[in-house]
């Protein structure tokens, strides 16, 4: 009968810290989709669940090294996750045609917004750290 190694030392505590930031990062997906799907609110799950991630991270104050380790290839590869998107807009090119007023308003305003608050996180931040 053979026994499997039994893993001590670093590997083993990298090996489960990587394990709990995997298993961190789906229960909140599916803690996100669940409470949407609850509350039945008009917003992605996954986007709620990237809410709490950051809570969580916020509370703590950094990004423990397991969930460096498990987020940095999927951040790498992150134009992956966008494939769904491109085909989508193709798909559905006629509607943005239709409107195209109101997206490049909307895409406009939204831009404006993300660059303002962008900035003035920045700023809070920067009047921290200077003395």
């Amino acid at each position: 009968m053979s026994r499997l190694p039994e893993l001590r030392g670093p590997r083993a505590t990298r090996l489960a810290g990587w394990l709990a930031a995997a298993g961190l990062l789906v229960g909140l997906q599916w803690l996100g989709d669940a409470l949407v799907a609850f509350l039945d609110w008009p917003l992605p799950g996954s986007l709620l669940g990237l809410l709490l991630l950051l809570g969580l991270l916020a509370l703590r104050g950094g990004v423990p090294r397991g969930l460096d380790d498990v987020s940095a290839p999927l951040l790498r590869h992150l134009m992956l996750f966008l494939i769904p998107s491109v085909a989508a807009v193709g798909l559905y090119s006629h509607l943005l045609v239709e409107h195209a007023a109101l997206f490049v308003l909307a895409a406009t305003l939204v831009t404006a917004l993300t660059i303002a608050v962008t900035g003035w996180t920045l700023h809070r931040l920067m009047r921290r750290r200077l003395p």
